[in-house]
């Protein structure tokens, strides 16, 4: 039996064997040119990791989640050896929709005789096992030992769509302070994008990554740079208006976590911010394999 955490984002789906690829996919009827992150499942052929999909408030209504997990199954399988396996997923959902669709996206991830081909190589499996955990509240696990000692923490998850904040106390979730907000990096990165149009520099969300990093190839690289620079920190102050109008004080210990907050993470100190930690993109899906329990049965 396998135990895999997988954080299904809208932007990424990262799992806790350290996999990580854009949530979309392009599908065909016959094979694409390479088997790179190539997948074959129910008579189709889906190129993993092209364009991202859209935007999707209930993940259960259409397989494409499903189909994006088959390539961290696969990994997972592969790095064991076992290449027909019972499978326990963990996974997670925004603060905001946790209550309502916890048991609906439980059942949806549960099922018997699954065949696929991943990268030329054919895997079986049964996911026997589905656990559901709230977004940003499970990336914290894993970094108890570190955090342990604030009294009160605000966290706040920087998703592709979605921005969730909730605080504690002693460690203690205070329900009453989670929010999830509609203001995630995809809205940073559209805005780039439309301002570099109106030159005729069209970029796509990998090289508007390398721009944020400082590391864009590009010949108008001054240009880019200049209004990643700009529209980063207006992103940010944003951002941070919208926090504090929702009552949260940024001068208590703050801890950002998520692929946009790595990404950002220099723009994240200082400015009244009492940043304590960022965690990297992959503490979703390490807390949900470290809550399921670190045994192999």
């Amino acid at each position: 039996m396998i135990k895999l955490g997988v954080d299904n984002g809208n932007y990424n789906t990262k799992s806790s064997e350290g996999m990580l690829y854009p949530s979309g996919y392009a599908v065909s009827d016959t094979e694409f040119i390479t088997s790179e992150m190539q997948l074959f499942y129910g008579g189709k052929y889906y190129a993993v990791g092209g364009q991202r999909l859209h935007f999707q408030q209930d993940k259960t209504i259409e397989q494409d989640t499903f189909i994006l997990t088959l390539p961290a199954i696969a990994e997972a399988m592969k790095k064991t050896g076992d290449f027909h396996a019972d499978i326990i997923l963990g996974v997670g959902l925004p603060i905001d929709s946790y209550g309502t669709q916890k048991e609906a996206y439980r059942r949806y991830f549960l099922r018997d005789n699954i065949s696929f081909l991943f990268e030329g190589t054919s895997y079986r499996c049964r996911i026997i096992g589905c656990e559901v955990y709230a977004q940003g509240y499970a990336a914290l696990c894993r970094y108890y030992p570190q955090l342990k000692g604030y009294r009160s923490i605000t966290l706040v998850d920087i998703g592709g769509y979605t921005v969730d904040i909730l605080t504690l106390q002693n460690f203690r979730l205070d329900r009453s302070s989670c929010i999830s907000l509609r203001m995630g990096i995809i809205i940073l990165y559209n805005c780039i994008q439309d301002v570099l149009r109106k030159s005729d520099i069209l970029l796509t969300d990998e090289q508007i990554t390398d721009a944020i990093r400082g590391k864009i190839q590009h010949t108008d690289k001054k240009l880019i740079e200049s209004v990643v620079e700009q529209k980063t920190k207006m992103y940010c102050k944003e951002l941070f208006n919208a926090l504090r109008e929702r009552g949260l004080d940024l001068k208590l210990p703050t801890v950002f976590v998520g692929g946009g907050a790595e990404l950002l993470e220099v723009w994240l100190h200082g400015n009244g911010i009492n940043t304590v930690a960022v965690l990297n993109r992959f503490a979703n899906a390490d807390g949900y394999r470290l809550l399921m329990g670190e045994d192999y049965a």
